[in-house]
């Protein structure tokens, strides 16, 4: 009985790891072409809002200002998943405001729809519901 119990919780811990590795680490190159497209998408938001080039600036340092502080939410171990959650809607709320500012409202209205549009774009069609 022991050796059946034994066998069954080896088997399950198995089956649980192997489920949880899903997700194979991104190669170089993958990581390279997420770059370059998320590059692509900027550069393609700026021209079709037609920014000058010291606004594109301050919207660059803006925008990596911001993603910096996200990375060290996420990797600050000490924070709840409710709070990562919290400060990450703070730096999002204040990157947004200065957007508003760099930009002016309008501006930043059309680059919140075309930032949106190639989200959207980039994201894979969610799957059919399933039938009844």
């Amino acid at each position: 009985m022991k050796k059946l119990i034994i066998t069954c919780l080896f088997m399950s811990a198995f089956a649980f790891v192997s489920f949880a590795q899903n997700n194979p680490p991104k190669t170089k190159e993958q990581k390279a072409a997420e770059k370059a497209k998320k590059e692509a998408d900027l550069v393609a938001a700026f021209t079709e809002l037609g920014l000058p080039a010291d606004q594109q600036t301050l919207v660059r340092m803006t925008l990596t200002d911001a993603e910096q502080k996200g990375k060290d939410i996420k990797n600050d171990d000490a924070l709840t998943e409710a709070e990562k959650a919290a400060k990450k809607d703070e730096v999002n709320s204040a990157k947004n405001e200065k957007l508003k500012q760099i930009m002016g409202a309008e501006k930043f209205k059309q680059w919140s729809a075309i930032r949106k549009k190639q989200k959207e774009a980039t994201q894979p069609p969610p799957p059919p519901a399933p039938n009844k």
